[in-house]
């Protein structure tokens, strides 16, 4: 079975040879790992970055390769906003653009598709799609629509105005959504057939299952069903705990759930089973990053032994991996994935 088939089959919760292993996003790490950064990568000849993307993610043993993650805030900077790049790790949003939902009548999101960092995504996307030849699927990524409304409108005033303003909410969030698509689109085109959509602030360390189920809910969904004729695997990340919405989001439409290190596994098998598919929750940093060997081993043993046999399960890190993690550590992941038999 090819990585790809491997993916394709376990989003389709359907059995697969072994349970799949793969990278979230982690395209940072595959950057900085060649002495480089995102903005100078940018600049490079997209084969060139495209082979550190393949090789990285060869070198991995990731059962999905990823053409443009790590580079979410780049939409806010093409949309007008202004962002720091740091010398090694992802660019920070440093100002709200918005100065009040009514914005969202002020700024075109299509202007997105004349930024030529953009386009250079787009490009190391579908150089990487050709290097992958069918072996890999290859994934591209965002923000989602309610985490880039806090960052266009300010995350402090979206909550705020939750309680005080939902039609000020609702505005943004339809304009995020369309946001999110537009961007999207360009992976799509240029090949990805996995999607990632972020959604970190939609955590229940942020917000409420209610609000979850009244705000955010309906424009995942929204965004799920627009893309759900396209061809594409729907990856849902959300960081932090969200255990007490896990049936909501079953109901998301997305086909894989990923899951930050602070979800039990066994409550999302139970509430994903014959559903949805679902990922993780290996800790990033603890783990994955500085566990010692035994550590390793144990924790990705320890989740595929919860899980159990027969469920649409992917061992993975539970958000995207710290740019100085050494790929033995992820070797060694997929190595046991790999030795592991029921």
């Amino acid at each position: 079975m090819t990585h790809a088939e491997r993916i394709l089959k376990a989003a389709a919760l359907k059995p697969t040879d072994r349970t799949p292993f793969a990278l979230l996003s982690s395209g940072t790490w595959c950057i900085v790992s060649r002495g480089s950064n995102l903005l100078d990568a940018l600049s490079l000849p997209a084969g060139t970055v495209a082979n550190w993307f393949y090789e990285g993610y060869t070198a991995a043993d990731s059962d999905i390769s990823w053409g443009g993650s790590g580079y979410n805030n780049i939409v806010v900077e093409a949309l007008g906003g202004k962002v720091k790049w740091r010398k090694s790790g992802t660019p920070d949003v440093t100002e709200t653009l918005f100065k009040s939902a009514a914005d969202a009548d002020v700024y075109d999101h299509a202007v997105i598709s004349k930024s030529s960092k953009i386009q250079k995504l787009y490009e190391f996307t579908r150089s990487l799609v050709e290097k992958e030849d069918g072996n890999r699927l290859v994934g591209g990524g965002s923000w989602g629509p309610f985490t880039l409304a806090g960052l266009l409108l300010g995350a402090d005033t979206l909550m705020k105005s939750i309680y005080r303003d939902r039609a000020a909410v609702e505005k943004t969030l339809s304009f995020t959504t369309e946001l999110y698509l537009t961007y999207i689109q360009g992976y799509i085109d240029a090949g990805a057939k996995v999607i990632l959509m972020a959604e970190p602030s939609a955590s229940g360390d942020m917000i409420s299952r209610k609000h979850f189920n009244e705000v955010v809910m309906p424009y995942i969904k929204a965004a799920s069903r627009r893309l759900a004729d396209k061809g594409v695997i729907i990856i849902l990340h959300i960081c932090g705990n969200v255990s007490d919405r896990l049936d909501l989001i079953a109901e998301s439409g997305v086909h894989i759930m990923s899951l930050d290190y602070k979800v039990d596994l066994t409550l999302a098998r139970d509430a994903f089973a014959g559903k949805i598919a679902f990922s993780g929750n290996l800790n990033p940093v603890s783990v994955v990053q500085s566990g010692a060997r035994e550590e390793i081993v144990r924790e990705t043993i320890a989740g595929i032994e919860k899980v159990g046999e027969g469920h649409s399960y992917i061992v993975m890190p539970g958000c995207d991996i710290p740019p100085s993690t050494p790929l033995e550590n992820l070797k060694l992941i997929s190595e046991t994935v790999r030795a592991y038999k029921f």
